[in-house]
C-alpha cells in the first residue's frame, strides 16, 4: 500500500515535490497545505504547474490532520516549530527541507519540542535535500573506499543569482557594509545547519568533534547590482565564502566549504566552477566532481532539493520515533577512521 503524503507549501522546492511524489511508486498525493488563501482551494496540479490532479489545497490545518497522512513533505521557506510540533504530536512524519538536519540549528529548546512530540506521536522527523543532505550522504558513501581517513571535505560553489530570495540573501549579510559589526556572525547564525550536517558526519564516522569551528570572508559589490528581486548596492556584500570545520585531535577531520556569489560585479572575482568538489583523504584518497545537469523544465530547477527528501519518505517512516539523521537510514559508511572513536 502506497504511504500518504501531504504537501507543505507550494513555492518552488515544494512543487517540485509535488512532481516527485507523483511519480513515485511508494508514495500517494493525498494533500497540500498553503498559506495563502489565493492558493486555498485550488487544485494542486495546477499549483504546480501540471494539468488537474483532483487534489484541493487548504489552508486549513485541522484538515490536513484530518487526511490522516503517513507523512508531510515540509518545504516552508521559513518553518514554524509549532506547526512541526502539532503535525509529529498528531502522529504524521515529518520530511522536512526547511534547514533542518538535527534542529541544534533551531536552538535546544525547540529541538527537544521536536523529539519529544515525534517520540509521543510515534513518528520521526527527519530533514534533507542537496547540501546540506545528499551532498553528505554522497562523500559518505565515497568514503567506504577507505581503510583509513585523515579528511572528508565538501566544497560546494554556486553563482546563486537566479535563487530568488531576497529575505534568504539579507539574512545571510547580503547588501550590508562588510565592514558592518558582527557580519560573521551573522552569517554563521543564518548557516548553523551545516554545523549540524558536520556533526551527523562525524557521528555515521562514531568519532567524537572536539569543536566545530567558522571561519567567513565576504566579496563586495563593485558596482550596483539590480538582481529583479533585490538591488544591491556598490560596495556592499554580494558573494560569501564560509567554511565549517569538524575539528578532531588540532585538525579538522570534516570540512564543509560554500562559495556563494550574487551577480557578476564582485571583488574579490571569485570563480564559480558549478557544483561539489568531495574529497576523501586516506587509504586510498577518493575524489569526486559532483555536478547537477538543471533540465530545461524550469519546474524541476528545484528538484536536487525536494528529490532527496521525497526518496527518504519510506525510510523515514519505517525508522524509530523521534529525530533521525542519515547516520540512523540506511547507509554505506566507511571503515575505521583516523580519529578518536566514540566511546562504546
Amino acid at each position: 500500500m502506497a504511504l500518504r503524503v501531504v504537501q507543505w507549501t507550494m513555492g518552488g522546492v515544494a512543487r517540485a515535490a509535488v512532481r516527485a511524489v507523483i511519480a513515485h511508486p511508494e508514495l500517494e498525493l493525498v494533500g497540500c497545505y498553503v498559506w495563502s488563501a489565493t492558493k486555498a482551494g485550488r487544485d494542486v496540479g495546477e499549483l504546480a504547474g501540471l494539468a488537474r490532479i483532483g487534489i484541493t489545497a487548504t489552508n486549513d490545518f485541522d484538515e490536513i490532520v484530518a487526511l490522516r497522512p503517513d507523512v508531510v513533505a515540509y518545504m516552508p521557506l521559513v518553518w514554524n516549530v509549532d506547526d512541526m510540533v502539532r503535525l509529529l504530536a498528531a502522529g504524521i512524519n515529518v520530511v522536512s527541507t526547511a534547514n533542518f538536519i538535527t534542529g541544534h540549528s533551531y536552538g535546544e529548546p525547540d529541538r527537544l519540542r521536536l523529539d519529544e512530540a515525534a517520540k509521543k506521536g510515534g513518528v520521526s522527523l527527519y530533514g534533507s535535500g542537496i547540501n546540506p543532505g545528499l551532498a553528505s550522504a554522497v562523500a559518505l558513501t565515497a568514503a567506504a573506499a577507505c581503510r583509513e581517513i585523515e579528511q572528508i571535505s565538501i566544497f560546494e560553489q554556486s553563482d546563486a543569482t537566479s535563487y530568488e530570495s531576497a529575505e534568504t540573501w539579507r539574512s545571510l549579510g547580503f547588501g550590508s557594509p562588510p565592514e558592518t559589526p558582527g557580519l560573521v556572525e551573522t552569517a554563521r547564525e543564518r548557516q548553523l545547519v551545516f554545523r549540524d550536517v558536520v556533526e551527523v558526519m562525524a557521528q555515521t564516522l562514531r568519532v567524537r568533534l572536539d569543536e566545530v569551528h567558522y571561519a567567513a570572508e565576504f566579496g563586495v559589490a563593485t558596482k550596483e547590482l539590480h538582481l529583479g528581486y533585490m538591488d544591491i548596492p556598490k560596495g556592499t556584500v554580494c558573494g560569501l565564502n564560509g567554511t565549517w570545520q569538524g575539528i578532531v585531535a588540532g585538525r579538522p577531520l570534516i570540512a564543509v566549504g560554500l562559495l556563494w556569489r550574487l551577480g557578476q560585479a564582485m571583488e574579490p572575482d571569485w570563480e564559480i566552477n558549478e557544483g561539489y568538489q568531495i574529497e576523501v583523504r586516506g587509504i586510498p584518497n577518493v575524489r569526486l566532481r559532483y555536478e547537477l545537469d538543471y533540465p530545461a523544465n524550469a519546474l524541476d530547477k528545484d528538484a536536487n532539493t525536494a528529490n532527496p527528501a521525497v526518496n527518504a519518505i519510506p525510510a523515514v517512516v519505517a525508522a524509530r520515533p523521534g529525530i533521525v539523521t542519515m547516520a540512523d537510514l540506511p547507509l554505506v559508511t566507511a571503515g575505521s577512521v583516523q580519529a578518536a572513536p566514540l566511546a562504546g
